[in-house]
C-alpha cells in the first residue's frame, strides 16, 4: 500500500524554488542593465553613475557628432571666390584727353602768322666824325623768325643831311630802301650799308633807327 503524500510540504518546496529562480533572474537583469549604462568598466575606482546621467551623456555625444557633420558639410559647400569678382578693371584713359605737351604744340594759323611776322633792326655805327660831318655804317639785321624780301629804314634825323650813301636806294622823305641784291634776309642775317652826312656842331648820332621789313 502506497504511503500518503504530504501535499503542504511539496507545495512549500516548489514555492521556494520559484522564489530562487525569480531572484536569480532579477539579479541577471540588473547586472545586464548596469553593464549597458557603464557602471561596470575597466577602472575599479570609477564612481557608479545613474541611469539618467548615462542617457544624458549618450545624447550629448550624439548631438556633438551631428554638429560636426553639419559643420563639415557647410565648409565643403563654400565656393572659392572668383578672381575676376575681386579684381577691378583698370581705369581706361579717355582718348579725348590730349597731353599738355601736344596741346601746347598745337597752334592756330593766326598764332603761326603772328609768330612768323618779319621784323628787322637798323644799327648805326660811327666810323668817323668831324666838326660838321660824319661817316656812318648801317647794319640791317633780320631780328625776327621769318625771312623777308626787302627792308626800309628811316634816316630822317634832326641836324643831319645825307649827301652820300651806298648799298641802298633813296626813297621819299629821308626813307632809304634795300637794293635788289641785298633785300632778302633770313632770320639772323644782315646787310651792311652806309652814308655820309653834314651835321651841326656837337651832333649826337642815335644808336638805332626805325626799320621795316617787307615779305
Amino acid at each position: 500500500m502506497d504511503e500518503p503524500v504530504d501535499v503542504p510540504a511539496r507545495r512549500g518546496r516548489l514555492h521556494g524554488r520559484l522564489l530562487q529562480v525569480l531572484g536569480l533572474f532579477s539579479a541577471v537583469v540588473t547586472a545586464v542593465a548596469l553593464w549597458q549604462f557603464g557602471v561596470f568598466g575597466g577602472d575599479s575606482e570609477r564612481d557608479p553613475i545613474g541611469v539618467a546621467e548615462g542617457l544624458d551623456t549618450a545624447w550629448l555625444a550624439a548631438s556633438a557628432a551631428e554638429a560636426g557633420i553639419e559643420e563639415s558639410k557647410s565648409a565643403a559647400s563654400v565656393e572659392p571666390e572668383s578672381p575676376s569678382a575681386s579684381t577691378e578693371a583698370p581705369a581706361s584713359e579717355s582718348p579725348s584727353e590730349v597731353p599738355s605737351s601736344e596741346a601746347a604744340a598745337t597752334t592756330t594759323p593766326a598764332a603761326e602768322a603772328a609768330q612768323a611776322t618779319p621784323s628787322c633792326t637798323a644799327n648805326l655805327i660811327v666810323n668817323q666824325q668831324w666838326n660838321r660831318s660824319i661817316d656812318v655804317t648801317v647794319e640791317v639785321v633780320n631780328s625776327g623768325n621769318a625771312e623777308f624780301d626787302s627792308w626800309t629804314i628811316d634816316l630822317d634825323i634832326d641836324d643831319m643831311e645825307i649827301y652820300n650813301y651806298w648799298n641802298m636806294q633813296e626813297l621819299d622823305h629821308d626813307w632809304y630802301g634795300s637794293e635788289n641784291w641785298n633785300g632778302r634776309l633770313d632770320p639772323g642775317e644782315d646787310a651792311v650799308t652806309g652814308f655820309q652826312a653834314d651835321t651841326s656842331r656837337g651832333f649826337d648820332l642815335p644808336a638805332t633807327v626805325t626799320c621795316e621789313a617787307d615779305d
